[in-house]
């Protein structure tokens, strides 16, 4: 039998710093000073580079002040940071501690023979002013409170900058791995912590009820996952660790908000918002996505009757009904539990690490797949609000392959409409431009394509918000149809699926636990069709 302990997890993509740094050559010609900071944004630095306070480009958030370049050697640990910032008295004092505990494997109970289970439990550890206001620094590491060496990233404010700046603790030394303006452009986009905060935002997958795989009031995060002796039972931030929820709430969403709100407002010259392609493209396109699942969890379902699933796997609900304010008449049934057991014994679903485990059946919680990112929509809703968007203009853009959510190609290619710049408080004029350039096109003569469908969407006039709601009653309703067996929902359990698949294609599938695999094969990639039917992507 093995020692009775925790092993050692291993976090591969968590250490962005130097991800792609092979293919760069770092490690062959550079030689890291301990207690040196260096500047390393992937993507655009070949090497580390040397940075020091008040230089040209440097931070200014307080982590760069205090931490970084406070006259004291960098504090290498979770602990030791925390000792640091307890330190810290004045204007810059963040004295108040909240710790959460996220895994995707925290809600399988420690063995001997799971000791070496990825479970890839994290902590988040944020530091607040108050306890009333947001947080002015967040910490996510690795449970080895203690280590050096194994991951520790910061993420903290900066004023100045109006957005975050990203920072990496790797090999003895603290990297700057640039800020969330960075994760907008070309040669940074998609790498180094910008494959995780795709558009620079902060990022909690799982964002809603139940929290997946979060420590939360859905489903605790338990000792029984850790060794007996394992010292993380008796730590303060294990034991004192609050819940998804206060994340969310207080944590998460409010700071999406306030990147947002900076990115906004720092885009808009005289009455233009420019970069206007980079706020469209997050209307239109998936640029990354939340997680959502059945609040039904693995352990009820032997002996549960139904499966309620959630309805943002259908439609991007968030935008169409609570955004913009659809009121549909239809609604979709819970699923038979009966049903739901059969296709998981069917297609032989089941969790793994990709290691030496394998464990039959769904997540902790069912039908986990993605949904529509809350930072989109946060776009979305500052267009609106800024009088670029109307109603009637995001409605005939969304409703275009609305049946799909997320990972829409027919929507996506319309973000070439997308003028560079537009007015603010003249949403009318916006709307003139683009449609103007969609019935332009070659395009938009073929009944077939996108922007055949979005001049139709357009020109229901006046009467939109009602030809919208019927169509995608129409649709809930076809669907529907498909709870009543097993036969009839098999296509859409492929559709589900298939869009984990998809996302396991992106950066943004960390660990092998998050979702569950199956024994379908890697054929070609599922979309609805607005009948309800399931077919192939073209």
């Amino acid at each position: 039998m093995r020692s009775i302990r925790r092993v050692e997890q291993r976090f591969p993509t968590r250490q962005y710093g130097h991800r792609y740094a092979a293919d760069a050559g770092f490690g062959a010609d550079a030689a890291l000073t301990p207690g040196q900071t260096y500047r390393f944004i992937t993507g655009r630095d070949l090497v580390p580079v040397p940075i020091g306070a008040g230089e040209p480009g440097t931070p200014q958030d307080l982590f760069a002040a205090e931490i970084l370049f406070g006259g004291e050697p960098p504090p290498l640990s979770l602990r030791a940071l925390q000792r640091r910032l307890n330190g810290i008295g004045g204007p810059g004092a963040l004295p108040v501690e909240r710790s959460f505990v996220v895994g995707d494997g925290g809600q399988i109970p420690w063995t001997p023979d799971t000791d070496d289970l990825e479970r890839s439990l994290r902590l988040i550890v944020t530091r607040h002013r108050s306890a009333a206001v947001e947080p002015g620094l967040l910490v996510s590491a690795s449970t080895d409170i203690d280590s050096e060496t194994n991951f520790l990233q910061v993420i903290c404010w900066d004023a100045e900058a109006g957005a975050y700046q990203f920072y990496d603790r790797r090999d003895q030394v603290w990297f700057w791995a640039g800020s969330s303006w960075d994760a907008l452009e070309p040669d940074a986009r998609g790498k180094g912590p910008f494959d995780s905060h795709v558009n620079g935002a902060l990022n909690m997958k799982e964002l809603k009820a139940p929290w997946v795989h979060w420590h939360s009031q859905a489903s605790a995060i338990r000792d029984e996952v850790l060794a007996p002796a394992d010292p993380l039972r008796n730590e303060p931030l294990w034991t004192g660790k609050s819940q998804a929820e206060v994340f969310e709430r207080s944590i998460a969403r409010p700071g999406i908000d306030l990147w947002t709100n900076a990115r906004v407002g720092r885009c808009v010259r005289g009455q233009r918002l420019t970069r206007l392609p980079e706020f469209m493209r997050q209307v239109l396109e998936t640029t990354t996505v939340n997680l959502a699942a059945s609040p039904v969890s693995s352990a009820r379902l032997p002996t549960a009757d139904a499966v309620p699933l959630p309805l943002t796997f259908f439609l991007h609900a968030d935008a169409l009904i609570e955004t913009l304010d659809l009121d549909l008449a239809a609604a979709l049934p819970p699923l038979d539990a009966g049903v739901y057991r059969e296709l998981l014994r069917r297609y032989d679903v089941h969790v793994t690490d990709k290691g030496r485990h394998r464990i039959t059946g769904d997540t902790h919680f069912l039908f986990v797949v993605p949904e529509p990112a809350y930072e989109d929509l946060t776009v979305l809703q500052a267009l609106l609000d800024r009088g670029v968007l109307s109603d009637r203009l995001a409605a005939a853009l969304l409703m275009v392959d609305f049946c799909n959510a997320v990972y829409s190609r027919r929507r996506a290619a319309l973000l070439r409409y997308a003028p560079a710049e537009a007015t603010v408080d003249d949403a009318e004029r916006f709307a003139a431009e683009f449609i103007a350039r969609v019935e332009a096109s070659p395009e938009a003569a073929d009944a077939s394509s996108a922007e055949a469908e979005l001049l139709a969407n357009w020109r229901t006039g006046d009467d939109w918000r009602i030809a919208c709601a019927e169509r995608i009653g129409a649709f809930l309703v076809a669907v529907a149809a498909r709870f009543r067996s097993v036969d009839d929902f098999t296509p859409v359990f492929e559709l589900a699926d298939s869009r984990r698949r998809e996302f396991r294609m992106s950066k943004l599938a960390e660990f092998e636990l998050t979702t569950p695999y199956s024994s379908l094969p890697d054929r070609p990639l599922l979309e609805f069709t607005p009948d309800g039917g399931v077919r192939p992507k073209p």
